[in-house]
């Protein structure tokens, strides 16, 4: 059997493996989509914390197709993307004392006219990615499985949780990158009971994370130069050519801590660390290591959820700040193929600074539940890159509001919500001191600059209807549309189609 056949075999054993609730599939569905069911980050971040996520056991299988197109993005991460997705997703209570929990995913796409990056997963490894002037679109395919098991004892509960991600992504002419990532993290977790009420609970996470980078041109006319990128348009000189593998060999850590009501009625604390790191390595070159990067990241958030019969009301603060240094080794090239480290330096840092403050107000009523849920968010930003001095300083205000109504029938939901987002540049500043004239590395830059300080406005629309064709079992058809207006008449769009199953 293929390993996409097996994969396929387990992503529908995901989502029917489980028996069933007795109570309504459409009211499991309502009161798990439900806004308060998602309003706190504790009950996602510890494995344990699981146990007490939902009170009704859910199961979905479906399948989506999704297009965006994007005049305004990052030109290493394209300007559109077409999407084939299966997915399959868990959650069951067992019993009272035991729950288990998982999805596992297919994606099959394309992402348009990538410029500047011929490595895969940009968000993860920037800045040091392969690149070259050409570009173009790239193919992917990605699996992913996550699966966890909750268990509660007399006072506490423990908990443990497995996620692989893999994917493939390539172009089938000139630039033609062959890039195969691999990404695995376990978390495991305990809570331990405050009276009836209240539970503190702290879990650990490990992470390992390796992607394989191999380029080819075939050509008969030539190739262009391949750059080994080191931050805001900088390039490694020595590298620079037709150095066209490497390897990236990364591995993370973390931990976080939660007080919570059990029953999401109170007020939850929730604070957390994360470490990645990774190495570049030049594999053509007898493994020799160009550079790296170290990110810290701490975050924390505060909740108070008070709800009654007739109305539930929530006030939230969330806190992020990352810290990305990347440093590059300095060689010696002796001869073509033997380079010696003699030095290290620290060239490259990102750090990024966010506060949310968010607010909930929902009526659950029996027939027509609505909610309404306003937020607001401070962000700053600051990358520089240290020789030659290149810095871009952002200070953002992101204001949003979010509205959801759903009516319950007979034998189907009809679930609605709409948001309005609004996004403007405080104050926005890039700086180049060795600019002299225009090329191509600047052209991204002015174009990247422009996007990440750009205002905008974003309406999204999501309609979901689900059928009631059994007691257990559910079909459901949802739509979802993205729209985002930028200065100038930019306009980015995405949209997606899914139906599928629930049970």
């Amino acid at each position: 059997m293929s390993f996409r056949s097996l994969f396929l075999f387990v992503l529908f054993g995901s989502g029917i493996m489980y028996a069933q609730d007795s109570t309504s599939v459409l009211i499991r569905i309502r009161e798990n989509l439900a806004p308060p069911s998602n309003f706190s980050n504790v009950f996602s971040s510890n494995p344990a914390n699981q146990q007490f996520a939902y009170r009704y056991s859910l199961s979905e299988f479906g399948a989506s197709y999704s297009t965006a197109s994007q005049q305004a993005n990052l030109e290493q991460l394209g300007n559109g993307i077409r999407q084939f997705l299966i997915k399959a997703q868990s959650y069951y209570k067992i019993d009272s004392e035991n729950t288990v929990f998982g999805n596992a995913s297919y994606k099959n796409g394309r992402r348009k006219n990538v410029q500047w990056n011929e490595s895969s997963d940009y968000q993860i490894i920037y800045p040091y990615v392969t690149a070259d002037s050409i570009g173009g679109d790239l193919s992917y395919e990605e699996y992913s499985f996550k699966g966890g098991y909750a268990k509660a004892f007399r006072k506490m509960t423990l908990g443990i949780a497995a996620e692989y991600r893999a994917l493939l992504e390539y172009r089938d002419i000139d630039p033609r990158p062959k890039n195969t990532v691999s990404d695995l993290k376990v978390a495991a977790g305990i809570s331990g009971n405050i009276g009836d009420h209240y539970a503190i609970g702290t879990s650990f996470n490990v992470q390992k994370y390796t992607q394989s980078n191999n380029l080819k041109f075939f050509s008969e006319l030539g190739a262009p130069a391949v750059y080994h990128m080191t931050g805001l348009g900088v390039y490694n000189n020595l590298l620079t050519g037709n150095k066209l593998s490497s390897f990236y060999d990364g591995k993370g850590y973390g931990a976080n801590v939660q007080f919570f009501p059990k029953d999401r009625n109170g007020f939850a604390l929730s604070i957390g660390y994360n470490h990645f790191d990774y190495e570049k390595i030049m594999t053509e070159f007898q493994n020799l290591i160009a550079s790296g990067i170290a990110e810290q990241r701490f975050e924390g958030e505060a909740s108070y959820l008070k709800k009654t019969e007739e109305q539930v009301w929530g006030a939230k603060i969330g806190v992020s700040y990352t810290d990305r240094a990347g440093t590059e080794n300095i060689f010696d090239n002796q001869t073509t193929t033997s380079y010696v480290k003699i030095s290290e330096y620290t060239k490259y840092t990102n750090e990024v600074a966010s506060v949310v403050f968010s607010g909930l107000y929902y009526v659950p009523n029996p027939e027509v539940s609505w909610s309404v849920a306003p937020s607001f968010n401070l962000k700053n930003t600051a990358e520089k890159y240290i020789d030659p001095l290149r810095t871009i300083d952002i200070q953002q205000g992101i204001g949003k509001l979010d509205f959801s109504i759903s009516k319950l029938l007979a034998q189907s939901l009809i679930s609605v919500s709409s948001s309005f987002e609004y996004s403007w540049a405080l104050d926005a500043k890039m700086k180049l001191t060795d600019r002299t004239k225009t090329n191509q590395i600047f052209e991204m830059l002015d174009h990247n600059f422009a996007y990440l300080s750009a205002a905008y406005t974003k309406i999204n629309g999501t309609v979901r209807w689900d059928y009631k064709y059994q007691a257990d079992l559910n079909f459901f058809i949802k739509a979802d549309l993205d729209y985002y207006n930028y200065s100038k008449n930019i306009n980015n769009t995405y949209g997606q189609m899914s139906l599928g199953l629930t049970f």
